[in-house]
């Protein structure tokens, strides 16, 4: 018996390891259906919400109007930066490059709202291609790059705020080109790579001036990979360029480029808006920043860069993210990058090679965090195309509603911003960013009080009914006036109309004493 069983003994770790690698390649091959699978669902949900982005005529939200207001007026000559004491008062918080592409467009032809939609919607495929040409030169996994790019793919907040047309998109684009230009720098040592990276730079920093996470992650992987004087040179070439383009901007403006995007731009903080912001980012981005934060232990001289990428934009995000006013959008390029860092992650630690050999470590368990990121995500991006699509013929009912008040001849005061894109072009007053001048001192009061005062609004559109009894409670981003303009508008105007829709406006004309 016991000679018998020495040749058995001896097959057995053959057949062992025969069927361990027929095991491997059946997970592998799983994995590889799995991804393909993602894929088609995440295609899916940028198909069906670049489809309503076509077909819905009216606001996504209502910044999403004052930027096209603001193009249209810039593309037919009114000005871009205004004046912040006099008429109008309202502030373009942007680089001029968006509202410049945007106004293009529109004057080429294309409907208000899609001219800055498709420019969003084409930059953010445009940063999910740069994202994916980084990876590669990150890591040499192919399932983690595709992993990685799945994951910024099907970010909610990636999709939903692509598709709107805001700058966030574009700005965040021409960071993670700056980005991906300096790795093929770091990667060929070709000047002309570093160059594009601070032309690219500059780009984003006149699109949205608070994209600095690129160029600060830029400067600090010269300075870690020894090329001092590369980097110091480069920092203050970029800083020079941007600071020329800037005073000549401020100068053409008669001082307005500084007053709107930089002073204007100082708004107050409050603890419930990073309160808001860090809820959903829990929810929707916990499973993306627990797997960079774990490839971060790990980072190797190749992939540090991503990392100081991805720690730049979080501590932009959790320096701006508590401003009222901010939106979901304050995540975007941040969420972009560490889903990069993600990726990266995974092929740091061996999670494709450890998953399809079955190895007893704890890194195989970050499939779950992976698997409801995407699930989650996916399910979210769903749920605005349909939003959306709901939300459309409400708008455009409450649009037509407020239309004969719109169209009537005479000056137009409204927080209806979506009424003034489709009928006027243009806009007087921004409420909620004006009270907030008048209360920092940057803006005079007068001019509008003595507006109202003399009547010289022929409609007003406004979100509260100023004669109800019981005043409304209100938070910090309520567009309400300041006390002297609301008792202007209860002494010289009466309430006509009250129309139920999203916001629910009320309509005033002047009195006839």
């Amino acid at each position: 018996m016991g000679v018998h069983a020495s040749p058995n003994l001896k097959a057995v770790p053959h057949a062992t390891a025969k069927d361990r690698e027929a095991d491997a390649q059946t997970r592998e091959r799983i994995c590889a259906k799995t991804l393909r699978l993602i894929a088609g669902f995440v295609i899916f949900c940028l198909a069906a919400n670049f489809a309503v982005l076509l077909w819905a005529q009216h606001e996504f939200t209502p910044v999403e109007s004052i930027v096209s207001l603001h193009a249209n007026m810039f593309a037919h000559g009114q000005g871009l930066y205004f004046n912040l004491n006099r008429f109008p008062f309202t502030v373009s918080a942007y680089g001029p490059i968006f509202y410049g592409l945007s106004g293009y467009f529109h004057r080429l032809g294309v409907p208000a709202y899609q001219s800055g939609r498709l420019i969003s919607f084409a930059a953010l495929l445009a940063a999910f291609w740069l994202g994916w040409r980084s990876l590669r030169i990150l890591t040499d996994c192919r399932f983690a790059r595709l992993a990685g790019l799945l994951l910024a793919a099907s970010t909610a907040n990636l999709l939903y705020w692509g598709t709107v047309g805001q700058t966030d998109a574009l700005a965040m684009c021409f960071s993670l080109a700056a980005f991906h230009s300096y790795l093929r720098f770091r990667k060929t040592a070709q000047t002309k790579s570093l160059l594009a990276a601070g032309a690219f730079v500059i780009l984003a920093i006149f699109t949205k001036q608070t994209a600095l996470a690129a160029p600060a992650a830029i400067a600090l992987s010269l300075l870690f990979d020894r090329k001092i004087r590369v980097g110091v040179l480069w920092s203050i070439s970029v800083a020079a360029a941007v600071a020329a383009i800037a005073f000549t901007l401020n100068t053409m403006t008669h001082g307005g480029y500084f007053a709107n995007a930089i002073f204007a731009n100082i708004n107050p903080m409050a603890w419930f808006k990073l309160q808001q912001q860090g809820q959903y980012l829990l929810l929707t981005g916990a499973g993306v920043i627990l797997i960079a934060v774990v490839g971060a232990r790990f980072a190797l001289l190749r992939t540090l860069p991503i990392y100081i990428y991805g720690g730049l934009s979080s501590a932009i995000f959790l320096a701006t993210a508590a401003k009222i006013g901010s939106d979901l959008n304050y995540q975007m390029e941040m969420m972009l990058v560490l889903s990069l860092c993600a990726g990266t992650a995974l092929g740091q630690i061996e999670f494709f090679p450890s998953l399809f050999s079955a190895r007893r470590t704890w890194v195989t368990l970050l499939q779950m965090p992976l698997l409801l990121h995407v699930a989650l995500n996916i399910l979210l991006s769903l749920r605005t195309a349909g939003e959306r699509a709901v939300f459309e013929p409400i708008r455009q009912q409450e649009t037509e509603t407020l239309k004969p008040y719109t169209t009537r001849p005479g000056r137009l005061l409204s927080v209806h911003y979506d009424s003034l894109v489709q009928d006027r072009g243009s806009i007087e007053v921004e409420p909620l960013i004006y009270t907030m001048l008048v209360r920092a001192g940057l803006s005079d009061p007068h001019p509008l009080t003595e507006a109202l005062a003399t009547r010289q609004f022929q409609t007003l559109i406004l979100n509260e009914d100023l004669f109800a009894p019981t005043p409304i409670a209100i938070d910090a981003e309520f567009p309400r006036f300041p006390g002297e303009q609301i008792e202007a508008i209860r002494q010289n105007y009466r309430m006509v109309k009250h129309v139920d829709g999203p916001y629910g406006v009320f309509v005033y004309q002047p009195k006839t004493d």
